[in-house]
């Protein structure tokens, strides 16, 4: 199988996380009007946890994987399959048996005993991804993106399905239970994206990986390790601090006069409702991050800084443009967005969660931004041997938002809004140090003008646009998607008019548009 470009492949990726992203938006709804912001927020704090044993088993693999693959042959390739996969899935069935003893006490220090049974729906579900990133590790490192990408569409269908018929059948046993049913989605979901994505590994296996030689491959798991420690020591820092924030949210809202339940409430709408939809955008720069892996470490093996520069540029460009609109529509349409989508889950009670979600989603616009440069900026870091950057911004970063979460949940007028804000801190720390280094590193030369000023022009026509047509169709149930949809078609007319009609001629545009008809590498 070819090898797809950087450009071709990242689209590719992005566009296959993007659908997936929106199957999981859609499954938030209607999970949120089954459960309520209260189960919502139940089915929420089992994640942090969740998320960091998912670091240790898994987060580190994919890319220590593809990192090593995309320098060896084929005899290597498979010995690093062979340990990675006897070593990771052992791992994972350790911790999968540790969530299961101690969730109990997990969930008292929590503040929230019913979550135990919760816990030990999900924990089965460490084993499937475990095992499941070494095998997008090994193709993330081929740079063969459709599996990886198929996986991720059969795993948020399947959670889709599975999560809301359960959630539905159980829900009448309480509101624990429905939580404990999307939760078994979860699992089962991550049990067919594992059955998926070893077929596709059978077949490529049987066309692809031929023995080249015969001599006996030096790669051991510490080989492996050394790659993948760093980076989980990375990616480990933020799920810890959410984790830290899971135990300290909900006790520092009782601790201020809510109620358990509103406490809960007000936990589920900023992670499970403004969060999710904050890493809706996030994804599409994740995508690119995980195509940048391999690339950029196979040209900084190879020695060719030139290029890697340039292809950094390149990502950078590419989540710009993707991350700086997404900012301009959360902040002006937050409103808008928490109605149209969660109308039916959020309620007007002891708590207006319709205005607390629409808050908060305002304030995190600015994260989106923030979240996308560091991903990026990691992912290059790792790619050139730099991972120890990465693990010193994000603990400076997430030290201070471990502090302003306590000074600022416990004034009473801030409240929840001091989660959010503590968390763009965070990430405003975290892609300011990691793009310092880089600049001195990678000598990345962006271009103000059309990284940045020509973006953030489109996206203030695209905004005009879109009240335009809220004003127009006020009255309309569909004003919200045709505001997007008008709103998006404005900002890439106008960045492509201001950018290729400055840059070229008429010629020069129908000769672009011959080469990419002609699928020649742009």
């Amino acid at each position: 199988m070819k090898k797809q470009n950087f450009i071709i492949g990242a689209l590719f990726l992005t566009l296959a996380s993007f659908f997936a992203k929106i199957i999981g938006a859609i499954y938030r709804i209607p999970l949120t009007n089954i459960l309520g912001a209260e189960g919502l927020g139940l089915y929420q704090l089992i994640f942090p946890l969740y998320s960091v044993i998912l670091v240790f088993c898994s987060t580190g693999v994919p890319n220590a994987i593809a990192k090593i693959i995309a320098t060896k042959d084929n005899d290597d390739c498979k010995t690093v399959l062979k340990l990675s996969l006897i070593f990771f899935t052992l791992l994972s069935i350790v911790f999968s048996i540790i969530l299961i003893l101690f969730s109990k006490q997990i969930a008292i220090m929590q503040g929230n005993s019913d979550i135990a049974i919760v816990y030990l729906g999900i924990a089965p579900a460490i084993i499937f991804v475990g095992i499941l990133s070494v095998f997008r590790g090994f193709f993330q490192g081929k740079q063969n993106i459709v599996p990886t990408s198929l996986s991720l569409i059969v795993e948020q269908t399947f959670k889709l399905l599975f999560g809301l018929l359960f959630s539905k059948l159980l829900i009448n046993k309480g509101v624990v239970y429905g939580a404990l049913g999307a939760v078994i989605g979860v699992t089962i979901s991550e049990l067919f994206a594992l059955i998926i994505i070893f077929i596709e590994f059978i077949f490529y296996y049987k066309k692809n990986l031929v023995i080249t030689s015969k001599h006996k491959s030096n790669i051991r798991i510490s080989n492996i390790l050394k790659i993948a420690l760093p980076i989980t020591f990375s990616s480990m820092i933020m799920p810890i601090t959410l984790l830290i924030d899971s135990f300290l949210i909900v006790n520092l809202l009782k601790h201020i006069g809510y109620s358990v339940q509103d406490a809960t409430n007000l936990y589920g709408i900023l992670t499970g409702v403004v969060n999710s939809l904050i890493n809706l955008p996030v994804v599409l720069s994740m995508s690119i991050a995980t195509m940048a892996i391999p690339i950029i470490s196979k040209l900084q093996y190879e020695n060719k800084f030139v290029e890697v520069s340039q292809k950094s540029c390149t990502a950078f460009t590419l989540v710009l443009l993707i991350a700086i609109p997404c900012v301009i529509i959360f902040y002006f349409f937050s409103y808008d967005i928490i109605t149209f989508l969660f109308r039916n889950g959020l309620k007007i009670g002891s708590i207006n969660e319709f205005e607390v979600a629409s808050k908060l989603l305002s304030i995190g616009s600015f994260s989106i931004l923030f979240i996308a440069i560091v991903q990026i900026s990691t992912t290059i870091l790792q790619a050139i041997n730099l991972s120890k950057i990465p693990i010193i911004s994000l603990f400076i970063g997430c030290s201070i938002k471990i502090i302003l979460t306590i000074v600022l949940v416990l004034i009473p007028n801030v409240n929840i809004y001091g989660a959010i804000i503590s968390s763009l801190v965070c990430y405003l720390i975290c892609s300011i140090i990691n793009v310092g280094v880089l600049l001195k590193k990678v000598k990345i030369k962006l271009s103000y003008r059309y990284d940045i000023i020509l973006p953030i022009i489109a996206s203030v026509m695209m905004a005009t646009t879109m009240r335009l047509v809220k004003y127009l169709l006020s009255n309309s149930v569909l004003v919200v998607p045709f505001m997007f949809v008008c709103g998006g078609i404005i900002y890439l007319l106008v960045y492509a008019i201001m950018t290729y009609g400055e840059k070229y001629n008429i010629q020069q545009i129908y000769e672009f548009t011959n080469r990419i008809i002609r699928k020649k590498d742009i």
